[in-house]
Parts: structure tokens; sequence; C-alpha cells
């Protein structure tokens, strides 16, 4: 059993869809962020880092809990556990490693820095950042967009979790004031990632929680 400890962000969203794809049986912890709840003691004992998402596979290596933290090593994690979305061909595993750390250290944090300081558009002292912010996530986009014009997937011709990392992020390019309409190859590919199963599943989990600390 895995022990899922979520929230409604991109993040999550992303290791929803891994559970979902591969079929693991897994309970769902909400860390309600709103309220502070990933500062308490208890959680900083699973996440010191105090963020969300993290896991404890009560099945860990050894037949023993593990606890993990951090997105990117979670779903590295699932595929080593469960051998799917996982190659076994070291070129074909590691094309898909780097486009993870890629959508890591810039989709997945430089989107979330433009969408913050286009939230404060016209204050003083913002227009460096914002525009600082935003053209380095127009550079990824075209990063992606030109390596989606080359490959079925972001790491190659099958879906991988480089592709669940990254899907998210592509979806929330509106909180910065972007569109897909200038990445054609970003848009063929978010269909094609958004018509699957398992992300419909993981829009449905991520909307409950939002439902949920919205009525809260």
């Amino acid at each position: 059993m895995i022990d899922f400890y979520c929230w409604q962000s991109g993040n999550n969203r992303k290791i929803y869809m891994m559970l979902e794809e591969t079929g693991l049986p897994y309970r769902e912890h909400v860390v309600n962020l709103r309220k502070k709840e990933q500062k308490a003691p208890a959680y900083l004992a699973i996440n010191p880092n105090g963020k969300v998402p993290a896991i404890i596979d009560s099945d860990g290596p050894g037949g023993k809990p593990f606890t993990l933290f951090e997105s990117g090593a979670i779903l590295i994690y699932l595929a080593e556990k469960t051998g799917k979305f996982r190659p076994q061909d070291k070129r074909a595993w590691f094309d898909i490693v780097q486009w993870l750390m890629w959508q890591m250290g810039g989709p997945g944090a430089l989107f979330t820095e433009a969408a913050f300081f286009h939230e404060r558009k016209g204050e003083p002292g913002n227009d460096y950042s914002l525009d600082r912010y935003t053209k380095e996530a127009s550079r990824l986009l075209c990063v992606a967009d030109k390596r989606l014009g080359q490959s079925e997937y972001i790491a190659g011709p099958e879906y991988s979790i480089a592709d669940m990392a990254l899907w998210p992020h592509c979806g929330s390019v509106g909180r910065f004031g972007g569109s897909l309409d200038a990445y054609p190859n970003i848009r063929r590919w978010f269909k094609l990632v958004e018509a699957r199963p398992a992300t419909t599943a993981s829009g449905e989990k991520t909307d409950a929680i939002r439902k949920m600390s919205a009525a809260a």
C-alpha cells in the first residue's frame, strides 16, 4: 500500500497520474496547504522540506516501509518498483531521466515563478521579474515544442514518467498569461496525454481536493 500525502497542485497530479497508470493500491492523505498542515511536526517527520507530495510505501526496499518526497524522485521510485514506464534499455531510460530532470529544473520551477509575478502585474518593482520569468517560460516552451516535433512523446516514442511530470505544468501556462496556441507540437502531445484514462482520473482526484478545500 502507498500512503500518498497530497494537495491539488500539478506536482501532486503527476503522482496521481503514475499511481493510476500503474494500478498500485494507495491511500490519500490530503495535506491542506492553506491551513499550513505541511508545517506540522508530524508531517515534517515525513517530509522535512515541508512540501507535498510525499509517499510512504509499506512494502519498500527489503520489505520495509520507505518514505520518499520530491515528485521526480517519487516517479522514478514508482517506475523502478513496478517496472512500468521504465525501459530496460539504459539509453532509453536515461533519455527519460534527463527530460524528467529538465522538467524539474525548468518548467516545474520557472512556470510557478512566472505565475507568481504575473499575479502581481502592475505592482511597483515587479516589471523586471515578470519580464525575466515570462521570457524564460516561453523559451522552455519552445524547447519542448521543438522536441515534440521530433518525437511522439517528450523522451522518445513511448509514454513515460517524463510526460507525466511535464503535462500538468503545460496545462497551467495560462497562470502567467501564456497559451499553447503558438506551440502546435505541444498541443498535439497535450491532447494525446489528456485522453489517457489515468489522466482523467488524476483530474477527478485533484478537483475533489480543490472542492473540499474551497468548502472548508
